[in-house]
């Protein structure tokens, strides 16, 4: 498989700055091809520092995203769902400048956003536009979108992997694709094949991510199916490790991770590749 393995920095925290250029050091040394930053309003200066100190380390980057109530695109307030494109457009300009060629995320409604019912057509149709205004900026600036679906406790707009892809057909946009995460695959996508399979044609990027969230194989998540279907359907791009923990508190709320699954980060990211190497091989 022709693939690149990351490193998702929100194990570290929400925010990422200079001050964890030690960690890329790291995750170098042991071999990573690139880094996920999350672009979460750090100056420009921090984000192109850490863009050159991975371009001396050889590490390439990814970008993430997250979206909040005040710039939630499928809100019933017009000018919220204006901020959001506006917010979005930053995010990408920011994943530009740290060199990252793709913005990743649940990108297409608010974290958490809830109305206590099923998602109206209104709803999807609103995502859908905002998606499209922001994709057509992407391209614009040679960044692409992808779309990650998140469980049913985190979002309710798209919970699944065939949910996501018609999203993106209806997009349109070769630049905006499915992000398959294979925690959120584990909660709601029985099928792992055949959701990998399903979606193949407009996916983009993948996580790896545990189902409780730390060392990758020591949890319930199928990863013999998984990679089983990324080789069958000849997936080429970014494998990315994805983990929390509790070193961020407002991180951990936001995830719900109330208890590391790991014995430290080293864990996570040593043991990770040298598991992700094994199913490739």
């Amino acid at each position: 498989m022709d693939v690149k393995i990351g490193m998702n920095m929100l194990l570290w925290g929400i925010q990422i700055t200079p001050d964890h250029i030690p960690v890329f050091e790291g995750l170098a040394q042991a071999g990573y091809d690139g880094v996920e930053i999350p672009v979460v309003g750090q100056s420009q200066t921090q984000l192109k520092t850490m863009a050159s100190a991975c371009d001396d380390l050889g590490l390439e980057r990814t970008a993430v995203a997250f979206v909040g109530e005040d710039v939630n695109p499928i809100s019933p307030d017009a000018a919220v769902r204006a901020a959001a494109i506006d917010s979005l457009k930053k995010g990408i300009d920011d994943a530009k400048l740290i060199g990252a060629d793709i913005i990743v995320g649940g990108i297409y409604q608010a974290h958490k956003y809830f109305t206590g019912a099923g998602p109206t057509r209104e709803e999807w149709n609103w995502s859908a536009e905002y998606l499209r205004a922001c994709g057509e900026y992407g391209e614009e600036v040679g960044v692409r979108l992808g779309l990650e679906f998140l469980n049913r406790f985190e979002v309710f707009l798209i919970n699944t992997a065939s949910d996501c892809k018609r999203m993106v057909e209806q997009v349109g946009l070769s630049n905006v694709g499915v992000h398959y995460d294979t925690h959120h695959a584990n909660i709601e996508d029985t099928d792992p094949e055949q959701a990998l399979h399903n979606c193949a044609s407009v996916l983009n990027h993948v996580h790896l991510s545990e189902s409780h969230r730390g060392t990758l194989g020591t949890g319930q998540v199928d990863w013999i199916a998984s990679f089983r279907a990324l080789k069958a359907i000849d997936y080429t791009g970014w494998l990315v490790i994805e983990s929390f923990g509790t070193v961020d508190p407002d991180l951990a709320a936001a995830a719900n991770v109330w208890r590391n699954a790991f014995d430290s980060e080293e864990q996570v990211y040593r043991e990770g590749i040298k598991f992700i190497r094994q199913h490739l091989a």
